[in-house]
């Protein structure tokens, strides 16, 4: 090779082909902005707890926890609640003694600093107070349902963005935007609850663009066979879940609750860096793939994909949006994330308010589900991709029984979480299943858009999801209607989860029996073959 090529070779294409595949680090990238994208969606619902007062009505020690009967009687189902007793106990006594001299105490229960009172609206902008924001449970569930005002037009925009500017430059800016936002969230919040909304607002444009142009990755970057994979590591918002629960809760017990802003907000900024260097939109831009990986991919895509990306011109928006499989996909995919949504935005609420959970461990208990998730989602990735390699049944018949598990099963978890009331154990061992079950959504619903048309994969995922995250919108104003406002008992989530569950096994019904695992027609792109047959003639 001359000399002057080879000094042309980027210098980080050696160390990644000889050890790594090109396509195993666009998957790592994928995951990894999935995971941060989960990260900005969850804070809020994480940080309402601790930077938001206590209403009128006891909601900080959760039903269970005010019958102390009750919870003795139950023990033996949870096995640390006489451990969990004493050491709350013993804090809030530290904490009177600590009153008598003025010393401040983070507060375990959820209600953030020792100073209960709201920040006064006229003071002085502060890095860091701890100090709670005195406003009502309505304004709570407006400040959690923010984010997916902003989600659902992110995600129609994020669709086109991703045609227009390429997947990666559609995730690199808008990862920018929402970790800058983000970062200076905590003083947003001290201006005024409003603010803080249309901030979210933002922080959810940004974040709906993520999912379209990760699906117009994986149509550009996943071999037929791998493809089930290739979707699996957008369950890094999955990830992103079990850490972030944890991590964020742990930041707002153990520091202040501006710093569950400000620590998330800078690791991104961290990761951003490592994405605009590592990710490309195909394995034709890539300059450190190597020709052999190159060819394999292209090859095995042949006939379905095509290399260069389509123009908004020549999207068929009127046959997508006229599609039977189309549209019974979005129903399916408006129930997955349904029951997402329902985790997300609520579930801290229920371990806290109506169990009766310390934030902290609120945050693990509420972690555990995402994990089984994952861990059941890679399971059903690799068992979808043999049974499409080997061909023991279509594509069609493996999508619809794919739903039984993603959101039949689920169902049935969610209903039983409402009656087993106080046992601490039961319920997060239902919770943990419910969602664990999900994870075959990774070759149901989120795989499904590939199957119709790979090469609008993005665009279309764009719209499903764009409809999918209005449920966003619904759940956390109906949290605080159905249970909030009375206090959070159990008799109320009953409610909640019989919702939850009807709405993912209706939802699965609908793509049952209109749903399809094949390419549909307009994948084709009719336009270029006009102008080639033009240009033939000419």
């Amino acid at each position: 090779m001359p000399r002057d090529t080879e000094e042309r070779q980027p210098l980080i294409s050696r160390p990644i082909i000889r050890w790594i595949p090109s396509r195993v680090v666009i998957c790592v990238m994928m995951f990894s902005a999935c995971w941060t994208n989960y990260m900005c969606r969850l804070q809020m619902p994480i940080l309402a707890v601790p930077m938001i007062k206590a209403g009128a009505v006891n909601e900080t020690g959760g039903a269970c926890v005010e019958d102390s009967r009750l919870r003795r009687a139950i023990s033996f189902l949870d096995p640390g609640a006489q451990l969990e007793d004493y050491i709350l106990s013993e804090r809030l006594r530290a904490e009177e003694e600590a009153a008598l001299t003025n010393i401040r105490f983070p507060r375990q229960d959820g209600g953030g600093a020792k100073e209960v009172d709201a920040k006064p609206s006229g003071s002085r902008l502060r890095l860091v107070s701890g100090e709670p924001f005195d406003w009502k449970p309505e304004v709570r569930g407006q400040l959690i349902a923010a984010y997916s005002y902003g989600n659902v037009p992110g995600n129609f925009l994020g669709g086109m963005m991703a045609v227009r500017w390429g997947p990666k430059h559609a995730i690199l800016w808008t990862s920018v935007a929402a970790a800058v936002v983000s970062l200076v969230s905590p003083f947003l919040a001290q201006m005024h609850w409003v603010v803080l909304m249309l901030s979210r607002v933002v922080v959810g444009l940004a974040g709906g663009v993520t999912f379209p142009a990760c699906h117009s990755l994986v149509a550009q970057w996943a071999p037929p066979d791998e493809k089930s994979r290739f979707v699996w590591s957008l369950l890094g918002g999955t990830f992103g879940t079990i850490l972030t629960y944890p991590m964020v809760a742990m930041i707002a017990d153990n520091l202040m609750w501006e710093s569950g802003w400000y620590i998330p907000a800078l690791l991104m900024m961290v990761w951003i860096a490592f994405w605009a260097v590592l990710t490309y939109d195909s394995p034709a831009e890539h300059p450190g793939i190597s020709e052999e990986e190159k060819q394999y991919i292209l090859q095995a895509q042949a006939g379905t994909v095509r290399t260069k990306k389509p123009s908004l011109k020549e999207t068929p928006i009127k046959a997508i949006l006229t599609s039977v499989p189309f549209l019974s996909l979005v129903c399916c995919h408006f129930g997955n994330l349904f029951l997402l949504f329902f985790y997300q935005n609520a579930m801290m609420l229920y371990l806290t308010k109506a169990l009766g959970f310390q934030l902290t461990k609120g945050g693990i208990a509420a972690s555990l589900p995402w994990a089984c998730r994952m861990l059941l989602g890679f399971f059903f990735s690799w068992a979808g991709d043999v049974l499409k390699r080997k061909q023991i049944v279509s594509v069609t018949v493996l999508r619809k029984a794919a739903t039984v598990f993603s959101h039949f099963i689920p169902g049935l978890f969610l209903i039983l979480v409402g009656y087993v009331g106080c046992r601490f154990l039961l319920a997060n061992v239902f919770l943990v299943l419910a969602l664990g079950f999900n994870g075959a959504a990774a070759i149901s619903n989120l795989s499904n858009n590939q199957d119709l048309s790979p090469n609008f994969a993005g665009f279309i995922y764009g719209l499903m999801n764009a409809v999918g995250c209005m449920s966003g919108m619904i759940i956390s104003p109906m949290v605080e209607e159905i249970a909030g406002k009375y206090g959070n008992p159990i008799e109320k989530w009953q409610i909640l989860f019989w919702i939850g569950a009807g709405v993912c096994i209706c939802c699965m019904v609908i793509f049952i029996v209109g749903g399809s695992g094949n390419i549909q027609s307009w994948n084709e792109i009719r336009e270029d073959e006009d102008e080639a047959e033009r240009g033939r003639r000419n």
